[in-house]
């Protein structure tokens, strides 16, 4: 058997396989945006498998053109995608489809030019200086992704989205900053055989086993809408429940941490917790003696939270908001109550804050401190329902 039966052969696996897979998120993800750009970015790998042809244009006609512009978005798509899944309440706005449009646009004129095609096929060599720095653009993006999935691992309260964070990085930040350095490590000519076999058989197995995951709803989870925040709501689980062998497993785990739950809002009431700068979830658990992935659950299920620095801000933020109202601390710098909250400084605070009630710290006390100007109850819920 040849070798270039062996590519073909390959090669229409991976296709096979990553379009497959592809569908699947589609439909499993209900078209949701985080679906979506997963199946885009999954799909990357097989538009990769046709694009990456060394006669591509002779074999597969004009359509090769398609593929390869998917194969060039896909670096930007899964940037917007990181974001879209590790960061709270993250939606793609026009700057990020620009930013990815014109990367993709440049970077493909630039990939075709230097085989004397397209728009900059007179200017080979200046096409050629382009898709370098377009392949160096790739590795940006794909790096900024492992970055976003991985900044925020530790205050993550959603298990499935823990998980998928380092699954996230190893296989797909890995697989295309590898893609994307190939024309550094290569040249125009591509890999030979020696490095192609091996790196399709890896692409294989990547794209069955994300279909075989993907089949059996891995990552439905992921692409579910987040149900509204309930803060502060304790779940229907009566924390005091007797925890016992009579209790099945699921209850039994439940109770406990409704219980723990139940600690927590305690403790952060009682003394205050959430005024220390820096708490971090290992602190909370050992200030409560018990284990992170328990403080983690107990949290997130019981008490509405996704995301630890969520359910210190919505603390820090209640009570700076009460500071702010109350004619007794009117004389107090803003500054002063970012400290005496938690805040380590002005820019946090004030970002926060805006983020939650729609408004600077200084325009809501303004809002607060003249009656003549505003409605009170109806400036604070406004406030609320805009934060």
């Amino acid at each position: 058997m040849s070798y270039a039966t062996v590519d073909l052969i390959l090669r229409t696996a991976i296709f096979t396989l990553a379009m497959a897979a592809a569908a699947a998120v589609l439909v499993r993800g209900k078209r949701s945006v985080p679906a979506a750009l997963s199946a885009i970015a999954i799909g990357g790998i097989g538009a990769f498998a046709v694009s990456s042809t060394r006669s591509g244009l002779n074999q597969y006609g004009p359509a090769v053109m398609l593929f390869d512009a998917w194969c060039i978005a896909t670096p930007a798509v899964i940037w917007i995608l990181a974001q879209s899944l590790f960061r709270e309440n993250f939606r793609p706005g026009p700057a990020h489809w620009l930013l990815a449009g014109i990367y993709t646009a440049v970077t493909f004129a630039a990939d075709w030019g230097r085989y004397r095609l397209g728009i900059l096929g007179e200017v080979p060599r200046i096409a050629e200086a382009i898709l370098y720095a377009g392949r160096g653009a790739a590795l940006v993006f794909v790096l900024a992704a492992g970055y976003a999935a991985i900044a925020h691992w530790r205050a993550d309260l959603v298990e499935a989205r823990r998980r998928a964070r380092g699954v996230f990085v190893a296989i797909i930040v890995l697989v295309f900053a590898t893609l994307a350095v190939s024309d550094f490590l290569f040249g125009p000519a591509g890999a030979s055989a020696t490095w192609l076999v091996p790196g399709h058989l890896a692409l294989i197995v990547i794209a069955f086993t994300l279909l075989l995951v993907i089949a059996r709803g891995g990552m439905d989870e992921l692409f579910a809408t987040p149900p509204p925040p309930t803060p502060m709501q304790l779940s229907i689980v009566d924390p005091k429940i007797a925890v016992g062998p009579a209790l099945r497993t699921g209850d039994r785990s439940r109770a406990i941490t409704a219980a723990l739950a139940s600690r927590v809002t305690e403790a952060m009431t009682a003394r205050h917790l959430w005024q220390r700068e820096g708490l971090g979830i290992a602190q909370l658990a050992a200030e409560l003696r018990t284990q992170e992935y328990l403080l983690r659950r107990a949290i997130n299920q019981h008490l509405g939270y996704r995301n630890f620095n969520d359910f210190l801000h919505d603390y820090r933020l209640r009570d700076a908001a009460r500071r702010l109202e109350s004619a007794s601390d009117r004389a107090l710098p803003v500054l002063t109550i970012a400290l005496d909250c938690g805040y380590g400084s002005i820019g946090p605070f004030n970002r926060a804050f805006k983020a939650r009630f729609g408004v600077t710290p200084t325009q809501y006390r303004n809002l607060h401190r003249d009656p003549s100007t505003t409605n009170l109850d109806g400036g604070t819920t406004a406030s609320r329902t805009a934060g």
